[in-house]
């Protein structure tokens, strides 16, 4: 007779959101294992480790996994769930694809002066060039696009003095 005959492993997750442009990733899975003893863990498929804890992780879906000492397998599915763009930089990205989609600019896979803008990321880490292109500069956007209004361009800067991340 199997030693897993009778045993009903359950699973549940604890996680912590991702957060877009950290490094490394800011997920976090939890596993909680029940209905037997001795467990090792795993996340979709990998290696079993003693650690219940799982870091470094982007948002999506995971297969969890447990292992008792009799190697019985409980198998479960959760999320690690991507955190909301917070409200400052929202309108700075709101800013950037309204007002700098126009030829020669940096979204829709343009590349003007080295940089493009259609991943939040790009956004996140080139906050000095969007600074100095469209605040202190007054260069951005191009003709025949009049200027960035002082209302966005203290957008921008509220964004930037806030620590120009993606959660701000």
């Amino acid at each position: 007779m199997s030693p897993c005959n009778n045993v009903t492993i359950t699973l549940s997750a604890a996680t912590v959101n991702y957060t877009p442009c950290l490094t490394p990733a800011s997920g976090k899975i939890t596993i909680t294992a029940a209905g037997s003893t001795g467990f090792t863990y795993s996340l979709n498929g990998g290696v079993y480790q003693a650690s219940n804890v799982f870091s470094s992780l982007v948002g999506g879906n995971y297969t969890i996994s447990a292992k008792d000492q009799n190697g019985c397998i409980g198998n479960n599915t959760t999320s690690v769930p991507t955190a909301a763009a917070g409200p400052l930089f929202a309108a700075v990205k709101t800013i950037i694809t309204t007002r700098c989609s126009g030829s020669g600019c940096h979204m829709n896979g343009g590349n003007a002066a080295g940089y493009n803008f259609d991943n939040d990321c790009s956004i996140v880490s080139d906050w000095s060039k969007i600074r100095s292109s469209s605040v202190t500069g007054n260069n951005m956007p191009k003709s025949p696009q009049p200027k960035l209004t002082t209302a966005e361009k203290t957008a921008i800067t509220n964004w930037i003095n806030a620590g120009h991340l993606y959660t701000n």
